[in-house]
């Protein structure tokens, strides 16, 4: 049975066995989009959306609930071919990117079916229209004290990053399963301590991080190794002196290594290039940002020392609780300049 059956299926049989009222939750967005990109030629291209999203969850019945969001994103005036913000033929779509069954047992969650995750390979990434999401069945318990446990089996996925982010695709070739495995333990003041597995046909990925953070400074380092044979390591430090934070990070790479499903977990990741995808690549990265009552400013620039740098500027504006304007201008030199502006209404 297709994994898409076995979701209607599933909310249809939860549906039947709850026939009484059921309670709802109901979470809705609207947002509107603007991409230009302009290439080192002087050429630019541009794309208007509007678009959003609009969820409800069932409130639990003896532990059990049932979800779906249904995401839109529609062309306006100009449209050019933009994977961000449009679907893998240039046009406007509608999917429906979470559908679940999720079951509650004190301190251990189940979820099967059509839903956002985010982990350091797989994650939603939400830089465009509409976000990266997963098919598939997710565990995640608290039951052991200051400790997170995740597991997970993916098989397709949908959203900005993939082939078609139109449609759900299966995230390897043979159709098989991503299995995933994480642990994420908080028991040492300030600190955070994550490992992880992702057992992929080809290419099996692991992943470590160690963070220390307070009020006034933060340091964290990784460590993935990709197929035993592509590794990449990195060191990010930052202070901050109030309302405003300076930040650096150095990733060195042995190899090649991917970004996985989704943006990425890279420290010197910038708003389009990252490590990814070239051999033996060196990132360094400085960045600063400051904020002031309702708006935040920033700026970021990643020096590759084999890839096109990249310096991007970050302008964001909380009008109200619901409320946010987002303006981002990245400078990539000659791979070209893109300008993006969101406006998000939630309620």
């Amino acid at each position: 049975m297709k994994s898409g059956v076995i979701i209607v299926s599933l909310i249809t049989l939860t549906s039947t066995i709850f026939s009484t009222e059921l309670k709802l939750n109901t979470t809705a967005n609207i947002r509107a989009g603007a991409v230009q990109i302009k290439d080192n030629m002087g050429t630019k291209s541009t794309t208007f959306a509007l678009g959003g999203s609009l969820g409800i969850e069932t409130k639990p019945i003896h532990g059990i609930s049932a979800g779906a969001t249904f995401y839109t994103t529609n062309a306006l005036f100009d449209k050019n071919d933009e994977p961000m913000f449009l679907s893998s033929t240039n046009n406007s779509y509608s999917i429906l990117n979470e559908a679940f069954i999720k079951a509650n047992f004190e301190k251990t969650t189940i979820k099967a079916g059509r839903q956002i995750i985010d982990t350091p390979y797989a994650d939603s990434d939400d830089i465009g229209m509409v976000p990266n999401t997963f098919n598939g069945y997710t565990i995640t318990s608290k039951d052991i004290r200051d400790t997170t446990i995740i597991l997970a089996s993916l098989d397709k996925w949908s959203g900005v990053d993939s082939n078609k982010p139109e449609k759900f695709n299966d995230m390897q070739s043979s159709g098989d399963a991503v299995l995933v495995g994480g642990v994420i333990y908080n028991g040492i003041k300030n600190s955070t301590l994550q490992a992880w597995y992702y057992d992929l046909d080809n290419n099996n990925i692991s992943y470590f991080e160690a963070s220390y953070e307070t009020d006034k400074f933060n340091i964290a380092g990784q460590y993935s190794d990709q197929d035993n044979s592509n590794s990449v390591f990195g060191i990010s430090i930052g202070v901050n002196f109030g309302n405003l934070s300076l930040n650096s990070a150095y990733n060195e790479v042995d190899g090649i290594v991917t970004n996985g499903f989704g943006g990425g977990p890279f420290f010197t990741s910038s708003e389009d290039h990252t490590i990814a995808e070239v051999i033996d690549q060196k990132a360094i990265l400085i960045g600063a940002e400051y904020n002031y009552k309702k708006i935040t400013t920033g700026i970021t620039h990643v020096d590759f020392d084999k890839g096109e740098n990249e310096t991007d500027y970050l302008l964001s504006y909380n009008i109200s609780n619901n409320f946010e304007i987002d303006i981002i201008y990245s400078n990539m030199y000659n791979d070209g300049k893109m300008t993006r502006v969101f406006a998000n209404y939630s309620f």
